[in-house]
């Protein structure tokens, strides 16, 4: 301003100085010192108060002739101001100055260089709005709350034809729509880690490429096997693609063709490499783990010359999804250029071409390693190559001439990881007990074994875990109703693994050889939280044959948990309720359908539920008279009708063929009946008549039953004998069953109760004929853990209740051992609890005593 101020002065200094000046010079001088001044000065919007300050200031000091200068300049200052106005406003009070026709010509939005049109421009979007500071601008506090992101919707474009002014128009613009792919994952370009593509022939596909699919599968995403000719002989596990061209040296193309057209969008990274090359998949895994993927690599070990700018195909190429996008671009001056027979130089020639990248072994400060020798013999370059860092880091051995050299490989590979991987604990070990002594607890407070999670805390005394008492052979209080049990397969191996363990590690730590003499007690608890503990007292005998008993504590750790995916299910599916009645048993059917009539049949409507009530028939003359036996359930049915007239049920007749065919054994045969009648994709759940359903449990059966998948064999609660059950409690209602400890048990020995689908039985009746075993001698859950992979889904179901009935066991003693010693447990544990039993023992031992004495006598 002071600048300003002192020109304006210079200026009429001028002027008074030379009046010969003509009027119109006089006028520009003045003009131009009095917007100088109008603009320094001003600081609202009109400036209308400090124009009329500045001419009262200069009517004291310029002459009168000096009057029609002045109202130029005035008239001209407030022209301007009016003009720039809507572009640079610092007023803090808002006027209404513009209207629309005026503002419409300043209807245009400048951002990132280019012009916006809106269709309505409001004038005052910059004078209505608040008044903001600096800091309320540039500085945002982010962290205070949640960043919700927003999808923008496209930007209006303009199109601006030659000289055709810019106005506002009311018509709709066509906006174009967002499309959004069906997956996050596209959206956001996530990609898996790296596929393996290997070159192999059609008569290593059950050898070498075998061997690498077993050992790769589960380190790497995907696994591809080309080879040069069709072929249908190989495992169902691999994925194989043929290539129809002899020609060798350019098969690798079509495997990069391949590549890039069908499988750049999917993965991070692509290795290839031929069949008798083999590859440690856990160390490839972790060495593209430490990879950045925003580079183009060309990775592998150049062979015979460390100056080589092409990598040995034998070794291996890693390759980024960049490089493979380069490729395909140059596919066809590869395939022109591919005069050599060697597959490396043909494909280091086409990337240098493409991507113009040499062969590097090294990225992001991580070396790739291999060990090539043409004369590699296992058994006798083993310990040399053992003391060797480098071999014991390699990635890929190659080449490799039989497979008996890959599966020593692999086992001698998987002691060098192992022995990594013990090293790294005790170094976090130790890592975890230095820094323990800064935690609150002090040193010495953490758990034990160092780095697992500590053991479970019970809020309550019924929580607390189960400790199991076991020796060498048998398992005692597994469970509240068991004393004793021998041990199964799984828990003898278990047990006697961690026995072996603990003797190792004992001669570890004592450095003399122990062999054990006996178990003399044993205790183990799992824990959720944690894994399996074991406490153990051993009696062990040196070379010497002195003995020593040492208590060792162990820890089982749980590994790492894996979410299994599995196929959609529904609750609409509709479902089968098979219930086959033999002939005594008619009254206790319709106990069952009245009590359905409470819990399931509201809940189930025509396309979701069928009955099939089955008569089961062994002679000729029950067969004669079915329809009269059906009379009874008819009328029940009916009656059901009424309040139930979305109900479906049908009735059927099975004769069976034999009547030495158990009721454990019938399952198979009701199925076969039903397998003209009902389509394969039928879901079927078969019980029998003393089973009381609630009404959650279909639903369950149906999310539980996945058809080639999943099999459902639930565990019904069993009531124990209502005579015995009476003496110690209370029950008026034998309809309805309690569930609690003192009326019944959960029966793991009967299988009676499962949902299954008709495609999967009858896939096990192929296998069934095939293996030549005989239907009514074997249970159809054994029949499914024998001769099929299908997962057998079997927990207690507190929804399925099954009334008390006589077990009869001499009928199955002759055909099934273990058909019989099952039905033998559940006869006595399905008459009554422990308590129970001892109480009636109890109360009649007076009697005992008084027939005892008369008897003497």
């Amino acid at each position: 301003m002071v600048r300003y101020g002192r020109k304006y002065r210079r200026g009429v200094q001028l002027n008074n100085n030379r009046r010969s000046s003509s009027i119109t010079k006089t006028s520009r001088i003045h003009l131009y010192n009095f917007f100088s001044t109008i603009r320094s000065r001003l600081t609202c919007l009109i400036g209308y108060k400090c124009s009329t300050m500045s001419l009262i200031f200069h009517r004291t000091r310029l002459k009168s002739r000096y009057i029609l200068s002045i109202f130029v300049g005035l008239s001209l200052g407030f022209a301007l101001s009016l003009a720039c106005l809507p572009i640079i406003s610092v007023c803090d009070n808002p006027l209404s100055l513009f209207s629309e026709p005026f503002a419409s010509s300043f209807n245009i939005r400048f951002g990132n260089d280019t012009f916006s049109l809106h269709d309505k421009f409001d004038p005052f979007r910059i004078l209505n709005r608040e008044p903001r500071s600096v800091v309320d601008v540039t500085l945002v506090d982010y962290g205070s709350k949640d960043y919700e992101p927003q999808i923008h919707p496209p930007q209006l474009e303009i199109n601006l034809n030659n000289n055709k002014s810019l106005s506002t128009s009311t018509q709709p613009s066509n906006t174009s729509k967002v499309t959004r792919p069906r997956y996050i994952a596209d959206e956001l370009g996530i990609r898996e880690k790296v596929l393996v593509a290997i070159l192999t022939e059609p008569n290593h596909l059950n050898t070498f490429a075998f061997f690498l699919n077993q050992t790769l599968q589960d380190h790497v995403n995907r696994l591809l096997f080309f080879i040069d000719e069709d072929a249908q002989d190989f495992p169902r596990s691999m994925q194989v693609i043929s290539v129809h061209d002899k020609r060798a040296y350019l098969k690798p193309f079509y495997v990069l063709k391949y590549l890039a057209e069908k499988m750049i969008k999917l993965y991070d990274w692509f290795v290839l490499l031929p069949d008798n090359t083999f590859v440690r998949g856990y160390k490839l895994n972790e060495f593209l783990n430490h990879i950045s993927i925003s580079q183009d690599l060309y990775m592998g070990q150049a062979f015979d010359d460390v100056h080589a700018v092409y990598c040995y195909f034998g070794s291996g190429i890693i390759l980024s999804g960049t490089v493979l996008r380069k490729i395909l671009d140059e596919l066809d001056w590869c395939t022109n250029n591919a005069y050599s027979q060697d597959l490396t130089d043909n494909i280091g020639r086409c990337i240098l071409k493409a991507a113009k990248l040499p062969c590097t072994n090294t990225a992001s400060n991580y070396k790739f390693t291999a060990y090539v020798n043409y004369r590699f013999e296992y058994d006798t370059d083993i310990d040399r190559l053992s003391k060797s860092e480098d071999f014991n880091q390699t990635l890929t051995v190659h080449p490799i001439n039989d497979l008996e050299t890959m599966l020593k490989l692999q086992k001698y590979f998987n002691q060098v990881e192992i022995d990594e991987m013990t090293k790294s604990i005790s170094k976090y070990e130790e890592t975890i007990e230095e820094l323990s002594c800064y935690a609150p607890e002090g040193c010495g407070n953490i758990p034990w074994p160092v780095g697992v999670s500590p053991s479970f805390k019970p809020p309550t005394r019924f929580d607390v875990l189960r400790w199991d008492f076991f020796n060498e052979t048998h398992i005692y209080l597994k469970t509240d109703n068991d004393v004793i049990n021998p041990m199964d397969d799984g828990d003898y191996e278990d047990v006697h693994e961690v026995i072996d363990h603990a003797i190792e590690q004992l001669q570890n730590k004592y450095g003399i050889q122990l062999k054990l003499k006996k178990l003399i007690n044993g205790y183990r608890q799992f824990d959720p939280t944690r894994g399996t503990h074991y406490i153990m007292d051993l009696s062990l005998i040196d070379k010497n044959q002195i003995e020593y008993i040492k208590r060792v504590e162990l820890m089982r750790p749980l590994g790492l948990v894996e979410i299994i995916p599995m196929p959609f299910v529904t609750e609409t599916t509709k479902i089968f309720l098979i219930l086959p009645i033999y002939t005594d048993e008619q009254s206790i059917a319709i106990r069952f359908l009245r009590h359905a009539n409470k819990t399931l049949f509201d809940k189930e409507t025509r396309d979701k539920f069928e009955l099939l009530l089955t008569h089961v028939v062994v002679t000729k003359h029950e067969l004669s008279q079915t329809q009269k036996w059906f009379d009874n359930l008819r009328h029940e049915i009916d009656l059901l009708h009424r309040t139930r007239p979305q109900l479906t049920v049908t009735y059927h007749t099975v004769l069976f063929p034999s009547s030495t065919i158990t009721r454990y054994t019938h399952s198979t045969y009701i199925l076969d009946f039903f397998e003209t009648k009902l389509r394969t994709n039928s879901l079927i759940f078969l019980t029998n008549p003393y089973v009381n359903i609630e009404s959650d449990f279909l639903n369950r059966c149906r999310l539980n039953v996945i058809e080639n998948v999943q099999i459902f064999f639930p565990i019904a609660f069993y009531q124990y004998h209502p005579h015995i059950i009476i003496r110690t409690h209370h029950m008026t209602d034998n309809s309805t069953i309690d569930l609690h400890k003192s009326h019944g048990w959960f029966n793991s020995y009967a299988f009676d109760h499962f949902g299954i689908y008709m495609s999967d039985y009858l896939n096990l009746k192929k296998l069934v004929l095939s293996n030549n075993i005989s239907l009514s001698s074997v249970n159809l859950y054994d029949l499914f853990v024998q001769l099929t992979d299908i997962h057998i889904l079997r927990a207690p179901d507190q929804s399925l209740r099954v009334h008390y009935k006589s077990i009869k066991c001499d009928s199955i003693k002759r055909t099934n051992i273990i058909e019989y010693n099952r039905c033998l447990m559940q006869r006595e544990k399905g008459l009554a609890s422990r308590s129970q039993l001892a109480m009636i023992i109890i109360e009649n031992e007076p009697t005992k005593k008084t027939t005892r004495k008369k008897d003497k006598k």
